[in-house]
């Protein structure tokens, strides 16, 4: 079994902003697991896992999704917690982009993946960009709510996506291990 998603990276230039936060959340690991500064990524469809044939169907045909290739402008900012405030078990920043074509973009790689019998998500696409997990059974302290509080209106930059990446994940026991499969360019 192969365990895929589609995603859009996030550039190096907001990854290093976002950087002051992650190391803080390193300082908190037995309570919070931060998502590594390499690996942040826009998720748009979790597909999961797959058998290997359907995995190398969609890998092969991945290059040919009809999405809108040209760039598309984003603004990484805020703190928020998923799902609410009071028990998380996500921290993200939000994401700010021009919302018809992300949810265009969303509804074609939709459409791609229901050829290959994957369920259709029936969740709303919130915008976000994942950067901690509580861990399991933990509560955030108000040390970290206070950190986090200062970061809440945070303008961590804007950037252009340039690519549509297919990717492999691999569950370790130090956190999941992505491998580009496949990797779509967006025109500049």
């Amino acid at each position: 079994m192969t365990r895929l998603f589609i995603a859009l990276p996030v550039d190096e230039a907001i990854r290093n902003r976002l950087l002051p936060l992650h190391r803080f959340f390193c300082d908190w690991s037995g309570i919070i697991k931060p998502v590594s500064p390499s690996q942040f990524h826009i998720t748009m469809k979790f597909i999961g896992e797959c058998e290997g044939s359907t995995a190398r169907a969609i890998e092969e045909a991945f290059m040919n999704i009809p999405v809108d290739t040209t760039s598309l402008e984003y603004t990484i900012k805020g703190i928020g917690m998923f799902p609410g405030e009071k028990n998380p078990s996500v921290i993200w920043t939000g994401l700010q982009t021009d919302l018809t074509r992300i949810r265009k973009m969303l509804n074609v790689i939709e459409s791609f993946t229901k050829e290959f019998g994957i369920k259709e998500e029936t969740r709303s696409f919130i915008p976000h960009l994942t950067i901690a997990r509580i861990r399991k059974g933990r509560k955030l302290t108000s040390k970290i709510y206070n950190y986090l509080e200062q970061y809440r209106d945070t303008d961590f930059g804007s950037s252009m996506f340039t690519r549509l990446i297919l990717y492999q994940s691999k569950l370790t026991p130090k956190g999941p291990e992505y491998t580009v499969r496949k990797e779509l360019p967006l025109a500049q």
